[in-house]
């Protein structure tokens, strides 16, 4: 396909790309890896598609022949087992990745355990540790006696609709709070609060829950509201879900 062919995929008056099939809708399936290095085989589900829904990586594959038509055959592939092949190709550790084909067919990168012989993969085969300390917990109030986070990874495939968190019981206005810091606080489960940072206040609800004392959470996104907009890891760019507040009783 010419890049020219490409483009018309996209409507040229708007600039609207086709929407992407989920991960379980992709032609010719893909991959997934686990916490334990196992690259798997997640297969094709079939069934209907929505309207115009394209794989993933033909809309890639298309975006990037727009953005560099001189490399536009570099970007293109036949199906998903093309990709497979070049991931192969590329990235050494995850050789075998070209051999899957079926729910079940995985490869672990780096063998079933690391550094068995006593060495790391390191210049001088140790393992390294940099220590981290911490902020000391329990500030002073009003001036940001809790650390806040966002529950953005626990809630995952939870409560993305819900208005109740069936992980928790936790309601989307909820910050979940210590047993000790609600006492401390003079605060019970279900009482009103308002949390507050140097960014903005929420009005939430206390549930109580197993959590660090000096530490509270609240749900994503409507937490966003207490977070300071811009700061953002200087070698990993990921914005910073943290923040200091202090929680106000009603």
């Amino acid at each position: 396909m010419s890049p020219t062919a490409a483009a018309s995929h996209c409507d040229p008056s708007t600039a609207r790309w086709p929407p992407a099939c989920t991960r379980y809708e992709q032609r010719g399936g893909g991959t997934e890896t686990t916490t334990e290095r196992r690259v798997a085989f997640s297969p094709e589900i079939p069934g209907p598609r929505v309207g115009e829904a394209r794989a993933e990586w033909e809309i890639f594959g298309d975006l990037a022949a727009r953005v560099r038509p001189d490399l536009a055959d570099a970007v293109r592939f036949t199906d998903a087992d093309a990709i497979r092949a070049e991931i192969a190709d590329v990235v050494p550790a995850y050789a075998g990745v070209e051999r899957l084909e079926k729910l079940g067919d995985a490869v672990q990168w780096g063998g079933p355990r690391l550094g068995t012989a006593g060495r790391f993969a390191t210049p001088d085969g140790k393992a390294h540790f940099t220590p981290v300390r911490p902020d000391a917990a329990g500030g002073t109030p009003g001036r940001g006696a809790f650390v806040l986070s966002t529950r953005r990874g626990k809630q995952f495939n939870s409560m993305v609709y819900a208005a109740k968190d069936p992980l928790t019981g936790a309601g989307r206005d909820a910050v979940l709070l210590s047993d000790d810091d609600a006492r401390r606080l003079g605060v019970d489960d279900g009482a009103r609060v308002t949390l507050r940072s140097e960014h903005g206040e929420m009005v939430a609800r206390v549930h109580l829950a197993p959590i660090r004392t000096g530490n509270v959470q609240v749900f994503f996104p409507e937490g966003n509201v207490l977070l300071p907009a811009g700061i953002r890891d200087a070698a990993s760019k990921v914005p910073d879900y943290t923040t200091r507040v202090d929680v106000v009783p009603a």
